[in-house]
């Protein structure tokens, strides 16, 4: 029997191989402002990527580079500006190489054979959602929450919980499935159960996750969710 009442899975990384491809427009985007990020700076912040990730990215790595601080009111416009630029290019020149993972299909499936509700929650914006998940995919989500429903983001509970609160369930009582560490850190200060994929990063920066498995379908297994 499964154990949870809802499962809340986050989209890139977990349902969609799409990391290399937003580290790509991420890093083709500060590239043009003069800024060089590691792949592993953007993987390790993923889900969190904003104004306090720009600005301690600064703080780390920009001296190195010639780069200042960033001061609050110019953070707060380039960033939304930078958002729009990595959105934008993500979607022109990379979100057509995006794939879904092996196992999405059967995971979904089985848990609409065990009446367990799935939701998406994602700090990608609904364009890109909408974009990006293939539509028989997105059918087997209850509901989405994507950035623009709620105020506070990944590594806050707030997306999670407004998923749980959305379908009626006690978030202590939710599985959520994340891939980063500010997705974790949401999931738990959410109350919910955490399970983590090490499909972008090794294990041991996932450790505050219940349990750890190297990809959706050994995740479905253990769940007793493949047919």
């Amino acid at each position: 029997m499964m154990p949870f009442a809802a499962v809340l899975f986050d989209m890139d990384g977990v349902i969609l191989d799409s990391m290399g491809q937003h580290a790509l427009a991420w890093q083709e985007v500060l590239a043009g402002q003069g800024v060089r990020v590691p792949l592993s700076f953007i993987l390790e912040n993923e889900g969190a990527l904003g104004v306090d990730v720009l600005r301690r990215f600064l703080e780390e790595h920009g001296a190195a580079q010639g780069l200042g601080p960033l001061e609050p009111e110019r953070a707060s416009a380039g960033m939304a500006r930078l958002l729009d630029q990595q959105a934008s290019l993500y979607l022109e020149r990379h979100a057509g190489r995006v794939r879904p993972y092996p196992g999405v299909r059967r995971v979904l499936a089985g848990l609409k054979r065990a009446c367990v509700p799935a939701a998406l929650v994602t700090s990608s914006r609904r364009s890109l959602v909408e974009r990006c998940l293939p539509g028989e995919i997105r059918q087997g989500f209850s509901l989405v929450i994507s950035a623009e429903d709620v105020t506070r983001h990944k590594p806050h509970p707030d997306p999670y919980l407004a998923a749980a609160f959305a379908l009626a369930q006690d978030p202590r009582q939710c599985l959520v499935v994340e891939n980063a560490p500010a997705g974790i850190a949401a999931a738990t200060a959410a109350g919910a159960t955490c399970y983590a994929l090490c499909t972008t990063l090794p294990p041991e920066q996932l450790a505050q996750a219940q349990a750890i498995f190297s990809d959706l379908e050994r995740l479905a297994g253990h769940l007793g969710l493949l047919d």
